[in-house]
Parts: C-alpha cells; sequence; structure tokens
C-alpha cells in the first residue's frame, strides 16, 4: 500500500505517539480508516520511531560548512542548514535519534544538493579500478574497546565490520600501538556471540581520510571470534550491508573512465619495447582525426609522428607531457612531413616559421602527448587466454595522443621551408590495428547455449577427459580436468562421452574440431568444428537437439563481448589519463560537478585546482554562466561537438586575482609583463558534450550490481543520464609563455570540429 497520501497525517501522529496510544491518536484523526489502512499506519510509525545507527557524516559533500554534532553516543558531521533541521526534527521523535530522523535529513540532503550553488566541490578520484572488498562488510555502529597496558579501555564506535576488519572511530586523537587488543562489548550481548567480550588481538593503522579512524585488521586466528563475526554479519547482511555500496562506485568509476574514453578526441596508443605502434582506440570522434594521417588505411601514417626513435627517445626523458607539431608539404607528387616538439623549436627559434609554414600548408596539427610505461601484474598471466597474452605481451608503452588548437603568429615570419629542413621526417608506412573502444564481435554468432555434459579429447595417443560449459553450432567451450598446454591451431578428436551412451544412433565419436585458443591456464579450451557442416555429426545431433529442447536449455547470448585483454588495455589506458577531467551533470536546478578524475602527473595544476581541502575546485577556472554559455554552444545545430578555452589567470601585485577568457594579443601582453602580474597560468580547456545515447557502459560489474543491488543499479543510471559536458583542463603556461613572448597569438582556432 502507497502511505504517501497519509505522509502528512504521519508526521502529525509521530510526536504524539509518545504520549498517547497510537489506535486512540487513529480513531480520532482518521475514523474512517479500515483494518488494513490502520495496521500499515501503525507499522509505519512504529518503524520511523526505532533507534537508528546510521552516522550522518556529509564532510565529503561540504567540507568547509560542517559541525559537529554528539548525540547519544554517535558523531555526526552536518552543514547548517541541516544542523537547525537536525534539531527540530530531535524535538519530534522525543530527542532520540531514530530512522525518521535520518530518512528526513537525507531527503532534504537531495533537495539541498539541487540548489543552483555555484558549484559543488567533491574529491578528486584517483584512476583505479574502484574499491572492491575482498570480503563483505556492514556499516554498523557498535561501541569498540581498545585495551591498553596499564590504562583504562579506549571506547571508539566501529563504523564498519567485517570477519577479518573494522573501521573504528575515535572521539579524538589518540596515539596508538601497531598491535592492540580490542572487545566488542554490546555484540557480546547477543545470542551465540559472548566470545566477543573477550580481547583479541588486532593490526592497527591509521585511516588516510582522518586522523582519529582507525583501520584494523584482525591478527588472532580465534575460532570462536572468526564464526561469532560470520554468523553476525549473516544474519544482519540484508540490512546492514556495504557490498552494493562498493560495487556502486566501482560501476561509477569505471562509467566515468569509459565516458572519457568513448567521447573524447584523444587517442590512445601502445607502443612495443622497440618504439614501434601496435595499436589504438580509436571511437566515432578520434578517427576524424585519424584522417590527417590516412593513407591505405586508417592511421597507418602515425608511424611517421611517433617514429620509433621518437617514442624511445620521449621514453627515456624525466618529463612526461609535450607538445608535437607536424604538417605535409605537397611537392608535386612527393610528400614531405615536418614533425617537431615545442621545445626543439624554442631551443631553435624556429617556432614562428614552423606555425606559418605548417598554415600554408592547410593541414599543421599540434597534438599534447602524454606516456607512460605499461607494467604487468602477476594476476593478470592467470586472466587472459593465449589470444590474450600474444596481443600483450609485445607491449611496453601507451600514450595519449590529443589534438589541441594551434596560436598562430600574427606577424609574419617571413621563413621559408629550407629553414625547417631539420625537421623533415621520411615518410613511414606501417599497418597498425585499430581497435574499437565499443564491444567487439564475438567469434561466435550464433546463439550459445550452457549445457554441461562429460566429453573426452583425443590428441595422437593423448586422451584429456573434461566438461562442456556451453555449446553451439560450429563450437564448444571445454573446461578439461587437468590443465594442458597446446599449440593452437591444432585438430583433435572429440568424443561426446555422455551424449553418445544417451543417443546411440547417433555418431558423436571421433568428431573433428579445431582448437582455436585456450584461457585459464590451460584449463579452458575453445573448439571449432573441422570440415563440412552436412557432413559432420556434431553438427548435425546438435541441430537436432537444440531444435528439441529450445524451452529447456537457456541461451547464453554472446553476439557481443569484449575479451579480457581488450578489457585490460581499457583500464590500463584510464590509470594514467592526459589532463584531470571534469564530468559535469546537468538537472532542473542547473549544473554540478558530478566527478573529478585526477592526473597525478601534472602535480602543479592538480594544486591550482584544487582547494585546501585537496578537493576539486573547478568553478576556479569557469563560472556558471561562462559553463552555460559553453553549453549553448555545443547545443546549436552545426555538427560542433569539441569547445575550446583559453584561460590566463594570473595575481596583480596588489593581491587581486585576475581572471580572462581568450584575452586578445595586448591583454595577453600585460599579463606576461611581470612588473604588473605574477603566478600566470595559461590553462587550455577542452569541452565535450555528453549524451546518454552516446554512453554505453558495457562494464563487466553491471551485471554483478544487477544482481547484488537492482535499486543501486537504478540510482547510479539515473546519475549517468545527468551527465552532460566532460571537460579536460591542460596546463600549456610554459609553451605559451616561451613562444607567445617574442610572438604575438591571435584567439585559439578549434582543431577539431565533428558531428553526429
Amino acid at each position: 500500500m502507497v502511505l504517501s497520501p497519509y505522509k502528512t497525517l504521519i508526521s502529525k501522529i509521530i510526536p504524539l505517539s509518545y504520549h498517547h496510544d497510537i489506535e486512540g491518536l487513529l480513531d480520532s484523526l482518521l475514523p474512517d480508516a479500515d483494518e488494513s489502512l490502520r495496521f500499515q499506519l501503525q507499522a509505519e510509525v512504529r518503524r520511523l520511531t526505532s533507534p537508528s545507527l546510521r552516522v550522518l557524516d556529509l564532510r565529503s559533500l561540504f567540507t568547509e560548512q560542517c559541525e559537529l554534532i554528539r548525540h547519544q553516543g554517535l558523531e555526526h558531521y552536518l552543514p547548517n542548514a541541516l544542523t537547525r533541521r537536525f534539531t527540530v526534527l530531535l524535538n519530534d521523535f522525543n530527542g532520540n535519534y531514530t530512522r525518521g530522523v535520518y530518512e528526513a535529513i537525507i531527503s532534504e540532503l537531495a533537495a539541498l544538493r539541487k540548489l543552483p550553488t555555484q558549484f559543488n566541490t567533491l574529491s578528486w578520484h584517483l584512476p583505479a579500478l574502484g574499491q572492491q572488498r575482498k570480503e563483505g562488510r556492514l556499516r554498523f555502529v557498535t561501541p569498540v574497546l581498545l585495551h591498553l597496558e596499564d590504562h583504562e579501555p579506549i571506547q571508539g564506535n566501529s563504523l564498519d565490520i567485517s570477519r577479518s576488519g573494522l573501521l573504528v572511530q575515535l572521539s579524538a586523537t589518540t596515539p596508538l600501538p601497531e598491535q592492540i587488543k580490542i572487545s566488542l562489548p554490546e555484540l557480546a550481548k547477543l545470542p551465540d556471540l559472548a566470545c566477543l567480550a573477550e580481547p583479541t588481538l588486532y593490526q592497527v593503522r591509521p585511516s588516510a581520510s582522518a586522523s582519529h579512524r582507525l583501520t584494523m585488521q584482525r591478527l588472532s586466528d580465534d575460532a570462536r571470534w572468526k564464526q561469532a563475526l560470520s554468523t553476525f554479519i549473516e544474519r544482519n547482511r540484508p540490512y546492514y550491508r556495504l557490498d552494493a555500496d562498493d560495487l556502486a562506485s566501482t560501476v561509477k568509476f569505471q562509467s566515468w573512465g569509459q565516458a572519457l574514453l568513448e567521447t573524447s578526441a584523444m587517442l590512445s596508443l601502445f607502443f612495443d619495447k622497440q618504439g614501434k605502434l601496435k595499436n589504438l582506440f580509436t571511437n566515432r570522434f578520434s578517427r576524424q582525426a585519424l584522417q590527417h594521417w590516412q593513407q591505405d588505411s586508417p592511421g597507418d601514417t602515425l608511424v611517421t609522428l611517433l617514429s620509433p626513435a621518437r617514442v624511445l627517445q620521449l621514453s627515456e626523458q624525466n618529463e612526461n607531457s609535450s607538445l608535437l607539431y607536424s604538417f605535409c608539404y605537397q611537392g608535386g607528387e612527393q610528400e614531405v612531413y615536418f614533425v617537431a616538439h615545442h621545445q626543439q623549436l624554442i631551443a631553435q627559434q624556429s617556432y614562428a616559421a614552423f606555425i606559418e609554414q605548417g598554415l600554408k600548408a592547410g593541414n599543421l596539427v599540434c597534438y599534447h602527448l602524454t606516456w607512460h610505461p605499461i607494467r604487468y601484474p602477476d594476476q593478470l598471466a592467470n586472466a587472459l587466454d593465449n589470444e590474450g597474452a600474444r596481443q600483450l605481451e609485445p607491449l611496453a608503452w601507451q600514450m595519449w595522443l590529443t589534438p589541441l588548437p594551434i596560436t598562430p603568429p600574427v606577424a609574419p615570419a617571413h621563413s621559408s621551408l629550407k629553414q625547417l629542413a631539420p625537421f623533415i621526417q621520411p615518410l613511414r608506412r606501417q599497418t597498425i590495428t585499430a581497435i574499437p573502444v565499443e564491444r567487439q564481435a564475438s567469434k561466435r554468432q550464433e546463439t550459445r547455449f550452457k549445457f554441461r555434459s562429460a566429453l573426452s579429447i583425443s590428441l595422437g595417443n593423448k586422451v584429456m577427459t573434461g566438461h562442456s560449459e556451453d555449446i553451439s553450432l560450429r563450437g564448444i567451450k571445454v573446461r578439461l580436468d587437468s590443465p594442458v598446454s597446446l599449440t593452437t591451431p591444432c585438430q583433435v578428436m572429440v568424443h561426446l562421452t555422455e551424449l553418445h551412451q544417451r543417443s546411440r544412433q547417433w555418431q558423436l565419436k571421433n568428431l573433428p574440431y579445431r582448437v582455436i585458443n585456450q584461457s585459464e591456464g590451460g584449463k579452458v579450451v575453445h573448439l571449432r568444428l573441422m570440415g563440412r557442416e552436412e557432413q559432420h555429426g556434431g553438427f548435425r545431433f546438435l541441430n537436432a537437439l537444440f531444435e528439441q529442447n529450445q524451452d529447456k536449455l537457456r541461451a547464453r547470448p554472446q553476439s557481443q563481448h569484449t575479451p579480457q585483454w581488450l578489457i585490460w588495455l581499457h583500464r590500463q589506458t584510464l590509470q594514467h589519463p592526459s589532463a584531470p577531467t571534469f564530468l559535469l551533470g546537468r538537472n532542473e536546478s542547473g549544473f554540478y560537478v558530478q566527478g573529478a578524475i585526477a592526473c597525478l602527473n601534472q602535480p602543479d595544476l592538480m594544486r591550482f585546482l584544487s582547494n585546501p581541502y585537496h578537493q576539486a575546485h573547478f568553478s576556479r577556472l569557469v563560472s556558471r554562466q561562462l559553463l552555460q554559455s559553453v553549453f549553448s554552444q555545443l547545443l546549436r545545430p552545426d555538427g560542433r561537438q569539441f569547445y575550446y578555452l583559453e584561460i590566463w589567470t594570473a595575481i596583480s601585485r596588489d593581491q587581486q586575482p585576475c581572471l580572462l577568457v581568450d584575452p586578445e594579443p595586448q591583454k595577453q601582453a600585460f599579463l606576461l609583463d611581470k612588473r604588473h602580474h605574477s603566478e600566470l597560468r595559461v590553462s587550455l580547456m577542452v569541452f565535450n558534450r555528453l549524451q546518454q545515447r552516446q554512453l554505453d557502459f558495457l562494464l563487466p560489474e553491471w551485471e554483478e550490481l544487477t544482481q547484488v543491488s537492482l535499486y543501486k543499479r537504478q540510482q547510479l543510471e539515473q546519475l549517468m543520464a545527468e551527465l552532460a559536458i566532460l571537460s579536460q583542463i591542460f596546463d600549456i603556461t610554459e609553451a605559451v609563455v616561451q613562444a607567445v613572448a617574442k610572438t604575438p597569438v591571435t584567439t585559439p582556432t578549434p582543431l577539431l570540429d565533428s558531428t553526429d
């Protein structure tokens, strides 16, 4: 029954219920209610007046405004607006902290977050795979006693509990030894948990988020404690579990990264140890950037831009970011490529000449490069199949390549191509693999069925036993009883042992199949039939089996899938983003910062974009009005998907901040003059419009999240649907100061205008 029409009535009954009988109140306030409605209202009032143990800690959302509220042994941190509301609610609930108080504060928090503030600040998300705990945890608050030698026990409160660990909050920062004995006196009063009153040994380390929070790991191998904690967690898992929260945050972080990968103008390239380009990721926008280098197939002449010698040279440098310029000169039937780093052009005083000749050629491009080495974790080997190992083994370097607008000189440089002879690169042609970001097509396009049946595989005189995991008309996935190492591809003979005994009229022995892949260290073998289908006994039998048992066999859709090695490349790419990234949502109240991805390779820019609490501070560069103007530009039907802004910030001599957007040459020269301004920073902001129909969050964790918590998945989908803009920020101060100090520049010209 929906009780929303009676919300006002329930709010009146709650304060009166502490002094009057609920049934009598319903008789006077709702005399015509039937028994079912009365029962539902009484149950709801009792639920809302039951005690709550959930701590309200909103410092991550309102860091600078929160104040401490201690009530009934719990420590809450709330902003002023919610503090006043918290006090009023306590009066209504007879001074008790109940579920009704908690739910009322949470509902008002949702409304408060939608208010059109300048821009909300939130913690940076460090590029990683999210938070996936090795064991289940509960968000449960209960007293914890820390037993010290020759001292009285110190009391704290648990914030979450697992079988092997605790997160404990103390009232104040207290120096503690690395190992300490603790007990849980309140939990010990519950049935079958009496042993928790006996102190046991834990390892202690301060939490990274707060000095008065302690992360503890159980050292004692006490079987009674282990059993008691397991029992307690299983009893309370439906009410206090944290698994869904961790999984939802993991999916959210992965979705942010995939939004960056699928919709930005960047290319992600992979090189081997010799500096040769092997693979690159492309989306529908970055394919247009490849057209500049396209010969016979996309990206062929990228090896001219990034020759093996240049890649190895970059890998040896201490810095891991650079600007690279290039253009192609058409001389009759001959093409001449000019490529140079920004540092090279400045050192040889050829920047103005290079830019001028590139503009004359009409195909000048500028790329921002960031690179880092690829490191393979030990657990990756067990997760990959043979195909994945072959794909990843040669790779040694990963590089982000981002097209940026050019700052052309105003004054002519009176240059000639002869001056640029040192920057000529020989034309190289190499076929490389362009991998679309979307999911790859399955090797088996037909329907696959989950079917477990015993079989054996013969290779010469060697017989291997196992069972099928899934089958299709032309292929079988087999799990062997013991791992083997096979040279793929190779021909084997398959004997469907169990099916042959049930269907002797079919010849299911010595069926020819080809081994096309192996995975899980040789325990899983992927087979494909050999020979003509109409003459293959396995094909004819499975065809008849599927036709007669469609309703009994459960289909396993495999029309689209992502190989494990490709998933790893996606995540390897997102471990080191090329620039700090902000993801902005938009709802009926305006824009808000939904997420911020940190770029640790640019510490100066990260400090500039952070507040004193190391939180992301997007409004330091962009106002709400400017962002609305940018969004309006991206909404225009002119096919433009990317928008560039050059933002100059400085501090005047009287300590007044100065911020200019795309300043004119005269204002640039004024800001460059150190006599008037200091702390100059030039930031290039790249805005990309996001649309839900563009994003395809096909992540392995989605299915698991759906199984754990459908509600969390629906919340996450609604949050992702509000994504409106992705903004990357590049620090080009050094390049501008070196180049512009000698040659005036005009407003940057967008390089990439793409269409849907």
